[in-house]
């Protein structure tokens, strides 16, 4: 990851900007930072001239998600996007500003390549509490609104980060990266395929979406059954505190996720534009046999796709949202002990 989005990241978890909540002087400081890097990356704006899609949320505030776009050859796009607000009192390092931070970077290395996809950068609004899951969220508004200017017949999918940029409280998994939704597009679960295999830095585990994972932007994809991908790293000792700071973050894994979403769309983008796929026809879709091997790689145990997958992963998805450091024999301990294994 470049100087300038490490630089881009500490500016808009700066303590002074309070959280970055919506109708605050700080968040108004964020959405300056964030233009400033749509226009230094030479993206356009989505809508006609403007890089904002305004709205009125339920309170009287006005919701702003920051839209930019890469244009690509072809008529297929795909979406990429996290949200900037947070809440008061919280500098907002890895929720929200590791994510931004990461998707820049993505857009930054793709800067000088000749797409066929075009891709949409989407920075969303009112994310958090008290909007969230309500029609003032950021994406939720944008889906609704985006139906008039977007195709959505030659959707390939959205791409969306909420918590990527801490280490993982599981003794020998604090590289992981979990990729939430493969089994809503088999194109989407083939380039996770392909940038797994081809992304050696990075510990990438896929799981199936359900309601447990409800837990960002993705939701108003998942809801109007369009493909979407969820990457976080989960909970995290700090979050939604005043400790979720620059400080605790780890950049060098926020490089990794860069390179690992810059492996996905590339793989896309081939497929796409070339009659010779990059991704490997057999198994397209993400089902449960993969999930419940994708577990089992996870916790260096036998897991069947006869085993209750939905409580395994409600179970060491507690596990690892508690914070303090734990190792894999205590998840599976625990398995064991509710007679899920």
């Amino acid at each position: 990851m470049k100087k300038e989005h490490i630089q881009f990241i500490q500016k808009l978890s700066n303590p002074g900007l309070d959280g970055r909540v919506p109708g605050t002087k700080g968040h108004e400081a964020a959405r300056k930072l964030i233009l400033d890097q749509f226009k230094n990356l030479s993206l356009t704006p989505l809508l006609s001239k403007e890089w904002e899609q305004t709205y009125t949320a339920f309170n009287g505030l006005v919701g702003r998600n920051l839209l930019a776009q890469k244009k690509g050859s072809g008529e297929k796009w795909l979406l990429l996007g996290a949200h900037y607000d947070h809440i008061k009192g919280c500098p907002g390092a890895n929720d929200n500003a590791a994510a931004l931070g990461i998707l820049l970077s993505v857009l930054d290395s793709l800067k000088t390549t000749k797409l066929n996809i075009t891709i949409v950068l989407a920075f969303f609004d009112m994310e958090e509490p008290r909007y969230f899951m309500t029609n003032s969220m950021g994406s939720i508004q944008f889906y609704h609104q985006s139906q008039k200017i977007l195709n959505y017949n030659q959707f390939l999918g959205a791409i969306i980060l909420d918590l990527c940029g801490h280490n993982l409280s599981v003794k020998d998994r604090e590289n992981s990266l979990f990729v939430i939704g493969g089994n809503t597009s088999p194109l989407l679960s083939k380039s996770i395929k392909y940038a797994q295999e081809n992304e050696k830095n990075l510990q990438v585990f896929c799981l199936r979406n359900r309601y447990l994972f409800y837990l960002s932007d993705h939701y108003i994809f998942e809801m109007n059954q369009k493909p979407n991908l969820f990457l976080t790293c989960g909970h995290f000792p700090y979050y939604h505190t005043p400790e979720d700071t620059f400080e605790k973050l780890n950049l060098d894994k926020t490089s990794k996720i860069a390179s690992f979403i810059k492996r996905c769309i590339l793989a896309m983008n081939h497929d796409q534009r070339s009659s010779h796929s990059l991704l490997s026809p057999e198994n397209t879709l993400f089902n449960r046999k993969s999930e419940a091997a994708e577990l089992g790689r996870f916790l260096e145990i036998e897991v069947d796709s006869h085993h209750n997958l939905d409580l395994i992963c409600q179970v060491f998805w507690r596990e690892i949202s508690k914070g303090q450091m734990i190792n894999l024999e205590r998840i599976k301990f625990n398995l064991r002990a509710l007679g899920i294994l």
